[in-house]
């Protein structure tokens, strides 16, 4: 077995790490790169290190588009296999993927205005929403705890990451000329003890295991303090006539400031 890190390999964007295994090539995660416009530019458009046609599947941990948001330009270079994941990720991958294909356009668009002032040709977006729908065809939903065998001797299986809805640990059970090695992924890992989500599962035991650690050295507060925290800003601002302004993902985070602020 062989392990490639692509993306999200000392950084913490695009995701993407490809898997050499009982003679077959797949990849966990195929996110977007997200960063500087002309570096993401490239860095999204070219895969450097696979050529697409060779990849036999995919096993996606969740939908958040650094972990995703790649896939339609993985199709467009000429993949043509399945893409595995839980049905919530399917579901949400639906949405936030034709959303990005939006995006990649309307930034285009105005790259494009700039370039034809200077007389330059224009670029191509990196993918666009019938790319993103044509990505969906190639989803395989998959419940947690069902082993499903991807491919012969390899086995796969789900387990509740508790992240966003449908996020995931990756647990492989691969078959190597009649060795058994275990790998997983742990994709992003939520925190225990959370609103709305189920706290993240263990596992079974793993003979490797790949770990995000964006927050690997920080000590969260706990939720009730954050929960404080956030109504004394709103005291304040409604106390000073103000408005308060959030940045938070369109999933995930906002759910969980609706659900502090109806409490």
């Amino acid at each position: 077995m062989e392990i490639q890190f692509i993306g999200a390999a000392q950084t913490v964007t695009g995701s993407m790490h490809l898997i050499k295994a009982n003679g077959k090539k797949f990849l966990l995660d195929c996110g977007l790169f997200q960063g500087k416009r002309k570096e993401a530019f490239e860095l999204n458009r070219n895969f450097e290190f696979f050529d697409p046609k060779e990849i036999d599947f995919v096993i996606l941990s969740h939908a958040h588009i650094d972990h995703s948001g790649n896939l339609p330009s993985l199709i467009k270079k000429g993949f043509n296999g399945k893409i595995y994941s839980t049905f919530a990720t399917r579901d949400l991958a639906s949405i936030m993927l034709q959303d990005s294909a939006h995006i990649q356009v309307k930034d285009v668009e105005f790259v494009n205005k700039k370039r034809k002032k200077k007389g330059q040709n224009p670029f191509e977006p990196l993918y666009t929403q019938e790319d993103a729908l044509l990505t969906l065809k190639h989803f395989v939903g998959i419940n947690y705890h069902r082993e499903f065998e991807v491919a012969p001797g390899i086995l796969l299986t789900f387990f509740d990451a508790g992240h966003i809805l449908g996020s995931s640990i990756i647990f492989l059970k691969i078959n190597e000329n009649g060795t058994i090695i275990n790998l997983g992924f742990s994709g992003d890992l939520g925190r225990i003890n959370m609103p709305i989500l189920r706290d993240p599962e263990k596992i079974p035991d793993v003979d490797f295991f790949i770990c995000e650690s964006t927050y690997g050295g920080r000590f969260h507060k706990d939720i009730k303090d954050a929960e404080e925290d956030l109504a004394q800003v709103i005291q304040k601002a409604y106390n000073q006539k103000g408005k308060i302004l959030i940045p938070a993902f369109s999933v995930g985070r906002t759910q969980e400031l609706v659900y502090s602020l109806h409490k």
